[in-house]
């Protein structure tokens, strides 16, 4: 029966027996007629073997003589003795052959399969949410609201924070860490912001992404990850975010090399975010580098995009 449009080819893993969608699968080819070779591009003639690119898999399938009845032949042991030995070349061969916007959007779906699908909640105010961002710079999630509850409690309205002592606004927030130095950030902000819109008020979501980007790259202490997470909360905007989780995973995931710093990530991955998924992969890459892909110990086998990550283990 042909596939449906827009569904993709199946194939059945010859280790586990599971039907997955070719592009999730490893094929293997018979090399001259006698050896059992894997395939990394998918475009060798002849007939083909699929399996999953876990090792578990390959294990199963060697031990059940799966490859003599996926190429309808008579296979001597020597046939298949090279694969275990080959397998984490080609797996890697194998991900790096796929492009890398078509592992992005597998990716992207396989999270929402796994997390659910974030949708954005509706527009937040964008001096809050600013500030919240500041504070959250090299701290956690914890810190940053307890400090920020602590603000808005010492303060009554952010006019009373630019005009107060620095002093004061840094006990505010010490649970965030760093508290004279954002103490004194957030107030030239907030002053910034009074001189530039007249108001300490703003009203970013009718400007285009960019240039809002452009002005605000400008201030001390608002970085390219700070304004991206402004735009995306506040307004919707299709821009995806790179914060510490985010720039851990991209880099295992192999999408930019080790040495990439957060914003060179940042402009690297925002052509290969499908359009309209920035929320739903910053988000569930938020869930995903707090739960299993942590910076130590990382989870591998509980992942549900290992078979994408070159530096995946024990899967």
């Amino acid at each position: 029966m042909p596939k449906s449009k827009g569904n993709p080819a199946m194939r059945t893993c010859v280790g586990c027996g599971r039907r997955r969608p070719t592009c999730e699968l490893m094929r293997l080819t018979l090399a001259h007629g006698t050896r059992v070779a894997f395939d990394a591009t998918g475009k060798q003639p002849g007939r083909g073997a699929h399996l999953c690119p876990r090792p578990d898999c390959l294990k199963s399938a060697l031990q059940r003589r799966a490859f003599q009845r996926a190429f309808r032949q008579t296979l001597s042991p020597a046939a298949t003795d090279a694969l275990p030995a080959s397998f984490p070349a080609a797996r890697l061969a194998w991900i790096t052959a796929r492009p890398p916007r078509q592992r992005v959007a597998r990716i992207t779906t396989q999270l929402e399969a796994f997390f659910g699908e974030p949708r954005w909640q509706g527009p937040e105010d964008a001096l809050d949410i600013l500030i919240l961002t500041v504070l959250s710079q090299s701290t956690n999630d914890r810190n940053r609201d307890i400090a920020y509850q602590r603000l808005r409690t010492a303060f009554p309205d952010w006019e009373a924070v630019a005009a107060a002592p620095a002093q004061a606004v840094a006990d505010a927030i010490r649970p965030a860490g760093l508290a004279n130095q954002k103490s004194l950030r957030i107030q030239e902000i907030l002053r910034w912001v009074q001189d530039t819109y007249g108001a300490l008020a703003l009203d970013l979501c009718t400007q285009p992404p960019g240039r809002v980007e452009e002005t605000f790259l400008q201030l001390k202490g608002v970085g390219i990850k700070t304004i991206s997470v402004v735009l995306m909360v506040c307004c919707g905007a299709d821009v995806f975010p790179v914060d510490t989780h985010v720039h851990r995973i991209c880099q295992r995931l192999g999408f930019v090399p080790q040495g990439y710093t957060a914003e060179k990530t940042h402009a690297a991955m925002q052509p290969l975010v499908p359009a309209g998924k920035s929320y739903s992969l910053h988000m569930n890459f938020l869930r995903l580098g707090r739960s299993i892909c942590r910076a130590r110990s990382p989870q591998c086998p509980e992942c549900p995009v290992s078979i994408w990550c070159p530096a995946a283990q024990n899967i």
